[in-house]
């Protein structure tokens, strides 16, 4: 005969689930087990482990230990206990709370139709719920997107565009005046230098905010930029939201725009599916508990925090302007900017030396991006083509009755409606002052109708040529917009719907099948 510690745990758990008293229990099935046990020669009640014994008396070694060890290999065959005069001590199996938490939350999860979820998730978003999203969604560094928020926040003097080199001749390139930088790295966390000791308050002159929401940061960046712009149209809700937020500190500027419906359902607008907004409250998730498990670890050495960080991709957004004639990094997680120095004879040499220094600071990284936020090409375009326009009204005005005059009145080219696509009228033009080495010609005594139409022709050229650089940039505005609204389509309920019909007519089974077996 052979007893079994198994047989002692079965009679428990027959005892735990059955509704008779405690007494009629251990009279029924507890007290004929534990005679049987008692009555096995083999029993030793010193032994704290179970080792298999033969009854037929074969030579079995029994591994002895103060303390109970990890569970033998084979433990679903049967061990018993070997005798021993103590007395009775049961062996207590080993317990596993993890995983015995980790089934009872299985078990008390209530088991629901996902169908429904699936659909709902899946299905087309409306515009109101993506203005309701009170989160932040990563946004890409691609100079298109930014053009477009620009646009629909009402900044249209300001254009983004991406700067491929820091020399000299690159920068010198850029569209005049430049206001700022927009540098896009990878960001190594708690190991990322602070230079807390070269970091001031924030003067008054200087509009600053930190970042207090995730995934803010590319915005948090360019309004740093465009509220430091003097001479802009910031439009009517970015005028007021500056307005507002002048006297505050930093961390207060932060809390409202992250709080502004306006400018944060314009940076969600990239995100088209409800998926993605799922995807976004996921992740954040993910990172929150990754944070709460960290602090409950004891801190790694710096050699492993870096290897770490190479291996994580998380990105940061942060800010350089010209302030009132120093240049300044304007970093979000930074609660103080950092005064890099004299703006000197262009602001953009000392940004381009920082921006190099961070660069070769965090050299295992080689994933960089940096952005330029100037003026926009037409306000230029616009103001030289309303000037030039106003120098031909002049000398038609003064000619148009000579017989020699050829060149039609410029107001006959540029209507009304195309001045005002141009953002012009005939009055702004009227009203503008002539440039003074034009007028300085009018008034030689030799200037004559030839003259005047020799200067006329070149006038009537160049109008022609800004005219067209406008309708260029124009097209990549509207290029910038139609990227955004293709982001916005979206077609993923349509392909749901295949999906499932394809899975209802049993094809995409066999599709399925299909690919494993070429595998």
């Amino acid at each position: 005969m052979q007893f079994s510690l198994l047989d002692y745990t079965d009679t428990l758990r027959r005892i735990d689930a059955s509704s008779l008293s405690v007494t009629q229990c251990f009279s029924i099935y507890a007290l004929p087990t534990f005679a049987a046990l008692m009555a096995t020669p083999e029993y030793d009640a010193g032994t704290r482990l179970m080792s298999p014994v033969s009854i037929d008396g074969d030579n079995i070694s029994t591994r002895r230990s103060s303390r109970a060890k990890k569970a033998p290999a084979k433990y679903d065959e049967e061990y018993v206990i070997p005798a021993h005069k103590a007395p009775i001590q049961f062996a207590i199996k080993q317990t596993r709370p993890k995983r015995k938490a980790a089934e009872a939350a299985t078990q008390s999860i209530i088991q629901e139709e996902t169908g429904p979820l699936l659909d709902y998730i899946l299905s087309r978003m409306s515009p109101d719920e993506r203005k309701e999203y009170g989160g932040w969604v990563e946004l890409e560094s691609e100079p298109g997107f930014f053009n477009a928020m620009l646009q629909e926040l009402g900044a249209k003097d300001f254009k983004v565009q991406e700067v491929y080199s820091l020399d000299e001749d690159t920068l010198g390139l850029l569209p005049k005046p430049a206001y700022g930088l927009i540098f896009l790295f990878q960001y190594e966390g708690d190991d990322e230098p602070t230079e807390d000791d070269n970091r001031q308050d924030c003067p008054d002159h200087l509009w600053f905010a930190n970042q207090t929401t995730a995934n803010a940061c590319a915005t948090v960046a360019l309004v740093n930029i465009i509220m430091n712009a003097h001479n802009v149209g910031l439009g009517t809700q970015l005028q007021k939201f500056k307005n507002s937020t002048k006297g505050l500190s930093p961390p207060h500027r932060g809390h409202f725009l992250d709080t502004n419906d306006f400018i944060r359902s314009i940076h969600n607008s990239v995100a088209s599916r409800r998926i993605d907004l799922v995807a976004e409250d996921l992740a954040l998730d993910n990172k929150h508990e990754e944070s709460l498990k960290k602090r409950k670890t004891q801190k790694k050495s710096a050699r492993s925090s870096r290897k770490k960080a190479s291996t994580e991709t998380n990105y940061h957004y942060i800010a350089y302007v010209p302030a009132n004639g120093q240049v300044w990094e304007l970093d979000g997680f930074q609660t103080k900017p950092l005064c890099l120095g004299p703006a000197a004879e262009s602001w953009l040499d000392t940004a381009s030396t920082a921006i190099q220094e961070r660069m070769m600071r965090n050299a295992d990284f080689s994933s960089y991006s940096l952005l330029s936020i100037c003026q926009s090409p037409l306000k230029t375009l616009s103001g030289d083509l309303a000037i030039s326009l106003a120098c031909s009204r002049a000398l038609d005005e003064l000619f148009s009755g000579n017989p020699t005059w050829s060149i039609p009145d410029p107001f006959k080219t540029f209507i009304d409606a195309r001045l005002t696509q141009r953002n012009l009228s005939r009055k702004g033009i009227a009203d503008l002052e002539l440039p003074a080495p034009f007028t300085a010609k009018m008034g030689q005594v030799d200037f004559g109708p030839a003259e005047a139409l020799e200067i006329a022709g070149e006038l009537k050229t160049e109008q022609d040529s800004l005219d067209a650089q406008y309708v260029v940039e124009l097209a990549t505005i509207d290029e910038a917009v139609e990227m955004v609204r293709g982001r916005q389509r979206d077609y993923t309920p349509a392909i749901h719907q295949w999906v499932r019909a394809l899975a209802e007519k049993g094809v995409l089974r066999e599709l399925i099948q299909e690919m494993n077996r070429d595998d």
